[in-house]
């Protein structure tokens, strides 16, 4: 039975959401290319395949694709028949959703590539790239994203009494519900906690990065993400 996708650019952060009556009787989560499934390493050959099909083109009008290689993957999900990959290094990022017929194994989906707009600074600790949702802002939910040297732990609060650790592997996270029941009235948060295990940070998970509640400034004062104000808080860099 056929998915409903709708893929949203905006800021650097993509998302996606899929409504599948099927269910989703297959989940991984892989940090890196060292933890992937066959399937998943099929959907990371194929993002590099796109990719590599873009910088080819070379559009004028279009920014310069990132250059990618395996080596590059930082977290790979799977549900099911679709499968979504997340590509860092120090140029920028790629993101791919690939979906694969059951029964004639062709592959479908769609990638977006984009270089870091502010090297490699953050808002903050952490910086949602990549969220999916098997419900409009609910449901269960698929996260990746990048984190600070700061960050020892990170975790999905899902406003209900409970939560969902991430997993951190060099400088990227990811983390996948399951029976979640998310809704956005119960406001969950991905909250984020230091070495020490004292929290450092706390911020909407539906919130997309042009929506930040703060503005960040790097440690020479220059303005990198949000509208500028007397609150800034500090930026902090990646921490690969």
């Amino acid at each position: 039975m056929a998915a409903t996708v709708l893929l949203v650019v905006s800021s650097g952060v993509a998302a996606v959401v899929w409504d599948r009556t099927d269910g989703a009787n297959v989940q991984v989560l892989a940090m890196g290319p060292g933890e992937l499934s066959p399937t998943l390493r099929d959907a990371a050959d194929q993002c590099l395949r796109w990719n590599a099909a873009d910088n080819g083109r070379g559009l004028a009008e279009d920014p310069a694709p990132v250059p990618l290689s395996l080596t590059d993957l930082a977290v790979a999900i799977e549900r099911s028949d679709r499968a979504l990959v997340l590509f860092m290094n120090g140029a920028g990022f790629a993101t791919c959703d690939v979906t694969f017929d059951q029964q004639t194994r062709e592959r479908s989906g769609a990638s977006g590539t984009d270089r870091w707009p502010h090297g490699e600074w953050l808002p903050g600790p952490v910086q949602r790239l990549l969220l999916t949702s098997t419900e409009a802002d609910g449901g269960d939910v698929s996260v990746s994203g990048r984190v600070s040297g700061r960050v020892g732990r990170l975790v999905l609060d899902h406003g209900d009494g409970h939560e969902t650790v991430a997993r951190l592997s060099g400088g990227a996270f990811g983390l996948m519900t399951t029976d979640a029941r998310l809704t956005a009235d119960n406001a969950p948060r991905l909250v984020s906690y230091d070495a020490a295990g004292v929290e450092i940070d706390r911020r909407p998970l539906f919130q997309a990065e042009d929506q930040l509640t703060h503005c960040y400034t790097t440690p020479a004062g220059t303005l990198i993400y949000g509208t500028p104000s007397d609150t800034c808080l500090p930026a902090e860099a990646w921490g690969r």
